[in-house]
């Protein structure tokens, strides 16, 4: 289960200048896991 201080950092980073040439992405703040869907048509 995630936690609401690893939004917080997240949120801080992306606030600061070392954010400065990030744009236009998704930030996954999910701990690691990922959940990939795959369908075989």
């Amino acid at each position: 289960m995630g936690e609401p201080h690893a939004v917080a950092h997240a949120a801080v980073y992306l606030a600061s200048a070392e954010a400065a040439f990030v744009h236009g992405i998704v930030l996954d703040v999910n701990g690691g896991r990922t959940t990939t869907a795959v369908s075989a048509a």
